[in-house]
């Protein structure tokens, strides 16, 4: 289909399960160290949730955004494991302890958005209570999709159909290109 010289050069290229992984690892560490670099030299937004992984365990994902070469840049970040029972002084560590490893400051985090759970938000033991200790001006946020989940589980039908919609058109519109 392709043609025969071009067969040649595919069967060249190695496809070992190792050489597969190394490669991958290769390109995460390369966008790791990217996003590292512009980060240390960015603010930055930080949006944190709390997972449960197929096996049962409890993992943190962050995503950051920021803006690089005036392009907002939304960003995978880390994911972590965390304890069974997880604190927000927990969350604040792991957090803190990526971004000591990528060498990025807490002072550059000029904001914040988690799903509104009690160990993100406590006022005094919530990750962002332990974040506000290093940086009071951090702005703090809710979620928009954890808003409307939470809003949905108690609206007549009708309403909940438009509400879906307007998110739907939301994220459309959040997703294009600017």
């Amino acid at each position: 289909m392709i043609g025969g010289s071009a067969d040649i050069d595919i069967c060249k290229i190695p496809l070992s399960n190792d050489t597969i992984h190394r490669r991958i690892k290769d390109m995460s560490e390369n966008i790791e160290q990217n996003t590292a670099k512009t980060l240390a030299n960015s603010n930055f937004a930080l949006q944190v949730d709390e997972t449960t992984d197929i096996t049962g365990n409890a993992q943190l994902i962050a995503f950051v955004r920021f803006i690089h070469e005036n392009d907002i840049i939304n960003q995978f970040l880390c994911c972590r494991e965390l304890p069974d029972f997880t604190t927000g002084k927990h969350i604040f560590q792991v957090i803190s302890s990526y971004l000591e490893e990528i060498k990025v400051s807490w002072k550059s985090c000029i904001g914040i958005c988690t799903d509104g759970a009690p160990a993100m938000t406590g006022h005094l033991k919530g990750f962002v209570a332990h974040v506000k200790e290093l940086n009071e001006d951090i702005l703090v946020t809710h979620c928009f999709l954890h808003r409307e989940a939470l809003v949905t589980k108690f609206l007549p039908s009708d309403l909940k159909i438009v509400l879906e919609q307007c998110v739907k058109k939301w994220l459309i519109i959040s997703n294009q290109d600017h």
